[in-house]
């Protein structure tokens, strides 16, 4: 699991890098770890993208 890393990936809308400061939740979906998070630049909650 990629909990060490500051980098959670990118938003899938606007291509912004986001960290984990804008982690909103982490779950499991089907076994497989899952993700929500806000992104900086344009504020949308998203699946970041890239992990």
């Amino acid at each position: 699991m990629s909990t060490n890393r500051t980098t959670l990936g990118d938003c899938p809308n606007c291509g912004g890098t986001i960290t984990r400061a804008y982690l909103l939740i982490e779950y499991e979906s089907a076994g497989q770890p899952a993700k929500f998070a806000e992104c900086p630049n344009c504020r949308d909650v998203v699946h970041p993208s890239g992990e």
